[in-house]
């Protein structure tokens, strides 16, 4: 009986030591690929037109939200009586923050080339900027009410453009998006 427990112990560690060895085996295989890949810049992969026509306007509504963060600052602390100070600021705001979307955009690569700048060329920025200076300076509004209306200028806006960029890309690819 003892010796059948010893060497069902021995056993035991036959059967670990040769699992522990085709284990460090197959990590070391792994490894050893692993460092064999070439290292390099990450790379975006190209764009394809159902994934641009996705990915731009869910970008542009996401950085939305931070604009309308800063509109929010200047409605709570400018004095709104200085029409062209605000308005000086805030579109100083709004083109700086889209010129930096604009030349994230223009780094991939997508069935548009320079997609920023021919978003930047479809949006109606002057009658948007417009828009935004009713609500702004609407004195009848609270400042939540100015956001929230501001919120769906920008929709309509934006809504526009995407409609705009889905015409494109059906031009682009003979698909229908």
């Amino acid at each position: 009986m003892l010796k059948i427990g010893i060497l069902l112990n021995l056993l035991k560690l036959v059967v670990i030591g040769v699992y522990g060895i085709i284990g460090l085996i197959g990590w070391y295989k792994y490894y050893e690929e692993l460092a064999a890949r070439p290292m390099g810049a990450a790379t975006v992969n190209k764009f394809s037109p159902e994934m641009t026509v996705t990915y731009i306007p869910a970008m542009v509504r996401y950085h939305s939200i931070g604009k309308l963060q800063v509109l929010r600052s200047i409605l709570l602390t400018d004095n709104l009586e200085d029409k062209e100070q605000v308005k000086t600021r805030i579109t100083n705001i709004l083109k700086h923050c889209t010129s930096v979307h604009i030349r994230d955009f223009n780094l991939l690569d997508t069935p548009i080339k320079n997609i920023g700048n021919w978003y930047q060329d479809n949006f109606d920025f002057d009658n948007f900027l417009a828009a935004v200076f009713d609500e702004v300076f609407n004195s009848k509004l609270s400042v939540e009410e100015k956001i929230r209306n501001i919120f769906d200028v920008m929709e309509t806006y934006q809504n526009a453009t995407t409609q705009k960029l889905l015409i494109e890309m059906n031009k682009l690819t003979g698909n229908q998006y």
